[in-house]
This record gives structure tokens, C-alpha cells and sequence, in this order.
């Protein structure tokens, strides 16, 4: 499972290259590790920061987990991406952990711990799951009103659960899969925010 941290991070590029097309664009790359860039046009910018410092995203961290390392091929599982353009932002801290214990314990600590955020829904399974990758994703609005924006599990499938609070454009979310013996797990904050609010708070 490579939770939303690399496949939100190619999503968001995705789209970044469809709004910078055509422009000049700066990168700002002094990280040796390549854990931040920078992108900014005169109409568009995206940050990534994949350090561990920038994955804090108001979700305690299961007690005893670890971060999930990078893959060999230098992939993190774990990343702080905004992306703004057009009176329109999206911010979203992902990242990855490890644990020794059972999902049924990772479940039961974040059901308690995810209610400091509002109403909970558990559904079992992933949104859009692939058999190895996580992908969490915004649902286009067009009337604006508070029934487009409710959290669902209409599309949840497979294994583990997914946890969810808040609403559409403005979330957190775990994440829980079996990993042998033990649990992996993401923790997952996604807002979206119209040139009427540029508050960048959790």
C-alpha cells in the first residue's frame, strides 16, 4: 500500500502541469534529498515537503509506530503538499506508519482518538483501492450544498477499514490495512479552500 503520501504527490503534479503548461516555471530543489520543491508561476504555485518534520497533521500517531521508510527506489510514503492557483487551494499531509499490532487495536485507538474532530464513520475497506495502492480523493462539487459535501463510504472495498471525520473539503482520515503479523496504516489531513479563505490552519 503506498498510501495517499506518493499517489496524492503524483495526482497533484498531474495537475500542476496542466496549470503550469506554458509558463516559466521556477524549482526550488536545495534539499540533497530531494524532500522539498517549489513551483511557482505568476498563476499557479505547488509545494511538496516530504521531510519527516512536515507530516504532522493533527492525527496522534498510534502509540509505538514507526514512519514507513522510503523504498529503494527513493519513494517516500509520507509527504505535505499545497498546491494553489486561480483563487483555489488544496492542502494535504499524508504519511504512512508501521506497527507490530493487531489492525483490530490500530482500529479501536483511532475510533476513540478521531472523535476530538467531530462525528465518526468507519468503513471497511479503502476508497478506489488497487491491490497495492491508496488513493484518496475530492469529490467535485456543483451546487455547493452540505449534502455534496458529507463523507461516505459508497466506494470503500477490500481489506482494513478507512476512519473518517470532517467533510469532503475538510478532513482527516486513517487509513488501516493488515501488513503480516501486524498493522500498516496512513493518517491522511485533505482541505480545500476557495480566494475567500486562506487560512492554513488544521
Amino acid at each position: 500500500m503506498k498510501v495517499a503520501t506518493t499517489s496524492v504527490t503524483v495526482i497533484i503534479a498531474a495537475t500542476a502541469l496542466l496549470l503550469l503548461s506554458a509558463c516559466s516555471v521556477s524549482v526550488n530543489d536545495k534539499d540533497k534529498k530531494n524532500e522539498k520543491v517549489d513551483i511557482q508561476t505568476p498563476f499557479a504555485n505547488l509545494k511538496v515537503d516530504s521531510s519527516d518534520k512536515a507530516v504532522n497533521n493533527g492525527i496522534p500517531v498510534y502509540p509505538g509506530a514507526k514512519l514507513r521508510p522510503a523504498d529503494k527506489d527513493g519513494d517516500n510514503h509520507s509527504a505535505n503538499i499545497n498546491l494553489g492557483a486561480f483563487g483555489f487551494g488544496l492542502k494535504v499531509i499524508a504519511a504512512e506508519y508501521e506497527t507490530g499490532d493487531s489492525p483490530d487495536k490500530v482500529k479501536a485507538f483511532y475510533q476513540d482518538k478521531m472523535k476530538s474532530f467531530g462525528t465518526v464513520l468507519v468503513c471497511t475497506g479503502h476508497s478506489n483501492s488497487g491491490s497495492d495502492t491508496h488513493v484518496y480523493h475530492l469529490n467535485a462539487h456543483t451546487d455547493g450544498g452540505d449534502n455534496d459535501k458529507k463523507l461516505n463510504c459508497d466506494d470503500s472495498k477490500g481489506d482494513g477499514w478507512e476512519i473518517k471525520t470532517g467533510t469532503d473539503d475538510n478532513q482527516h482520515l486513517v487509513s488501516i490495512e493488515p501488513n503480516g503479523s501486524g498493522t500498516r496504516f496512513g493518517t491522511v489531513f485533505i482541505r480545500t479552500r476557495g480566494k475567500d479563505s486562506d487560512k492554513d490552519t488544521l
